[in-house]
């Protein structure tokens, strides 16, 4: 399945063993990459489920195509779930594009005390149709059967009330004594990771999570960028926990 062309389809697209494209998929398929009937293709729900498929027919600028083969596929444990201060500017698409790529399940953007970025109602909305279309294109570009949910407009006191249901939660904090690897067991189901904003997280902030059960967490003596510690630290997460390297 590795070698055909990768298309995304959400679940209700698929009818039985027929599965139509979505429009922006369909445009791909046939401008871009010339698909045709009987071109073979790959198609997944984002999900979990991977078919290949062939090309039967158009309709109108719909790629109409028939499942040949299907698989289920577990997501990888650790599930990785982010909380990420709210960035300025595109960032937070560089964040889901790279979270999306590394396979991480989902990304949830927050406000807190040195948040810069305030979101109203409707950038909220915008902006998750915008991840979606990001995390999708990323899902297919590094064959991924799952596709990242991103979300924002967490206010702080729903991000901790989150936290303290979460059963294993890390938080990066530059004056953390514990580095992350010391803080991580030999298994795990879900991991929650949050990552402070572009000035970091307060002091009490940082141990208003911490008495939310969450274990703070260096590093290194190094500082990050608040779009590139998230990526780094999922990738550190999925290589200690075997679904990388």
């Amino acid at each position: 399945m590795a070698t055909a062309p990768w298309f995304y389809a959400p679940p209700a697209s698929w009818s039985g063993d027929v599965i139509e494209l979505p429009l922006d998929e369909s445009r791909h398929a046939l401008r871009s990459l010339r698909i045709r009937p009987p071109d073979i293709v790959t198609v997944t729900d984002g999900a979990g489920t991977v078919a290949r498929a062939a090309a039967t027919r158009l309709d109108g600028e719909t790629l109409v195509v028939e499942v040949l083969e299907r698989r289920e596929h577990r997501r990888p444990k650790p599930a990785i779930a982010v909380y990420q201060g709210a960035p300025k500017g595109h960032k937070a698409d560089e964040i889901v594009e790279r979270l999306a790529e590394l396979g991480a399940a989902e990304v949830t953007f927050f406000e807190s005390e040195r948040t810069v970025a305030r979101w109203s109602a409707e950038k909220v909305v915008r902006s998750t149709e915008r991840w979606h279309t990001i995390a999708r294109s990323a899902a297919t570009q590094s064959r991924n059967p799952y596709v990242l949910e991103a979300s924002a407009g967490v206010s702080w006191t729903e991000l901790v009330r989150r936290i303290a249901r979460e059963d294993f939660a890390v938080v990066l904090w530059e004056e953390a004594s514990v580095p992350l690897r010391a803080a991580l067991s030999g298994t795990a189901e879900r991991v929650a990771l949050v990552v402070g904003p572009e000035g970091g997280l307060s002091r009490t902030e940082a141990e208003g999570l911490a008495d939310a059960g969450a274990q703070l967490v260096s590093l290194g003596p190094t500082i990050l960028r608040t779009e590139v510690a998230p990526v780094v630290t999922a990738a550190a997460l999925l290589y200690h926990y075997g679904v990388l390297g």
